[in-house]
């Protein structure tokens, strides 16, 4: 006798093997000091541009084109992802960035006025192609290798990222006393080029990548994800306003530089610190998109109290700036995150595949929204302040805000009265649907039974046969088919007819009796 074969228990999806946490602490790193040097410029970069003879206008340009060339790329690499694999994105785009950088510090050397600009743009520009690289892989990677816990994956890479961002002018400013203007880029560039190294060993990339089987069009057919892209745009434009305005506003208190930057480095260090509790509640709520609902309230809340917007009784304080920049910090760590987890589960949920090239698709698309945000909101922003005051800026936008966050909770209703599960055990298709029922049908009117002490197959009790809808039986004895009335049967020992419901089956033999005792049961 053969022994049973050995079940092989199912892996475990959700354990966080050691492949998995090298691969996200390879994204946290990479994350982390892109946003340092995403950040790097602000305290220094102005001061040596003016020395160099340029405009405000022409260094704001310098930071602005960052975003530009992220957001046009970003869908690129989304769908040349399948072809360069997301390794050699990830590898590549730190390189790019990491010689970009330190490339940036030898600017003090340009010729002034256009060259420097010029030059300035160029390499900026670069650096934003290999970042954008970089992030559309990376959160391609978490989808791929991650899924199961995506939004405990993501809450930790926004929390590096956001944390680069909030040290990148700290140690900026710290480098560039101690050693002049290409000192601070010399030393992130260099932290750049050492993760490109340690993702040369992480990621291989040897597995075929199957054909991408899924297009723009199909994803932006989708009411929920069309709320995941326009949520994360509105809150990156929120950002880079908040970023673009908050100082002119604060100005009024005369406040320290010092203390400037501490107001700013709330609303980081809330998202840095509030972004895993969020990703650990999206991967648990069953639509994540109540988190983006969430997130949105505490924006139009912040906005509404931060000037505040003209038809609000009090005045502006310093103490409804710090709430505000609370709020700031919890809701865009609620929509950040939330928005990419909630658009990568629902697609495949959709069904489409759960493959590189859906994710990657996913995340360039997002991607691309979140950086037309924050290009789009300080641009706005300035052309708001300077033609209606920053208390009906604020107002304006936070009108955006509540059409976005409104056609969220309208979704989340609907979706609730008609009490459609999102969109999990949906019904199975209509064809299968009848060929199941059909399969039922035939089993049921070729349905048996079996007598088991003589072998024999007796119909079932709820179903006719042919004979009883003709009214007709078989005489075993004789063999011979004969007619009979309404609820009778023939006493073949006698000739009397007998009822059927009201007379005692006796005397008969233990074949002929299960077989007229089956008959009066129909």
């Amino acid at each position: 006798m053969n022994s049973p074969e050995k079940k092989i228990p199912p892996p475990n999806k959700t354990k966080m093997t050691a492949k998995k946490l090298k691969i996200l602490l390879a994204i946290a790193y990479g994350n982390l000091f892109l946003g340092s040097c995403y950040s790097l410029m602000a305290p220094i970069y102005p001061a040596e541009a003016e020395k160099k003879g340029a405009s405000a206008t022409a260094y704001g340009l310098v930071f602005g084109v960052y975003q530009l060339a992220m957001f046009l790329s970003a869908p690129i690499y989304g769908k040349v992802i399948i072809v360069l694999k997301p390794g050699f994105l990830m590898k590549t785009g730190m390189l790019v960035s990491g010689v970009c950088v330190i490339l940036f510090s030898f600017l003090e050397y340009a010729p002034p006025g256009l060259p420097f600009i010029a030059l300035s743009i160029v390499i900026r520009g670069v650096d934003a192609l290999g970042a954008s690289a970089f992030l559309t892989a990376s959160y391609t990677t978490l989808g791929c290798e991650l899924p199961d816990v995506i939004g405990r994956a993501m809450s930790i890479v926004e929390t590096t990222f956001s944390v680069g961002l909030a040290i990148g002018p700290v140690i900026g400013g710290i480098l560039y006393e101690a050693g002049g203007f290409s000192l601070p880029f010399l030393v992130v560039g260099a932290l750049l080029l050492t993760g490109t190294v340690v993702n040369m060993f992480l990621f291989t990339d040897t597995d075929d990548v199957p054909p991408q089987s899924i297009s723009v069009r199909q994803l932006l057919a989708n009411i929920d994800f069309l709320i995941d892209i326009m949520a994360i745009s509105v809150c990156f434009a929120m950002l880079g306003f908040n970023e673009a305005t908050l100082e002119p506003h604060v100005r009024q208190f005369q406040l320290t530089p010092t203390t400037i930057g501490a107001i700013f480095l709330i609303s980081g260090v809330l998202d840095a610190v509030s972004a895993p509790i969020w990703g650990i509640v999206a991967e648990k709520v069953p639509n994540a998109q109540i988190l983006i609902f969430i997130g949105g309230i505490l924006f139009i809340v912040c906005f509404l109290i931060v000037g505040p917007v003209p038809f609000l009784p009090f005045p502006t304080s310093v103490t409804m700036v710090l709430v505000s920049q609370v709020l700031l910090g919890l809701g865009m760590a609620g929509q950040i995150i939330s928005s990419l987890t909630h658009g990568m589960k629902l697609t495949v949920e959709r069904g489409f595949p759960d493959d590189v090239g859906t994710y990657g698709l996913i995340s360039g698309l997002l991607f691309s929204s979140a950086c037309f945000g924050a290009f789009f909101g300080p641009t706005i922003g300035g052309i708001l302040i300077d033609h209606v005051g920053y208390r009906y800026a604020t107002f304006a936008v936070t009108v955006v805000e509540t059409i976005v966050t409104a056609i969220c909770g309208l979704r989340l209703l609907f979706r609730a009265l008609r009490k459609k599960p999102h969109p999990k055990n949906v019904e199975e298709p209509v064809e299968k649907n009848i060929e199941h029922q059909s399969q039922k049908s035939i089993d049921q009117i070729n349905g048996k039974n079996t007598d088991e002490p003589n072998g024999k197959s007796i119909e079932l009790p709820n179903i006719k046969s042919i004979d009883q809808l003709n009214r007709r039986n078989t005489d075993e004895r004789n063999g011979k088919n004969i007619e009979l009335p309404n609820g009778k049967n023939i006493d073949e020992r006698n000739g009397k007819f007998v009822d059927d419901l009201n007379e005692k089956i006796i005397n008969e033999p233990n074949e002929k009796r299960f077989d007229l005792e089956n008959e009066k049961n129909r």
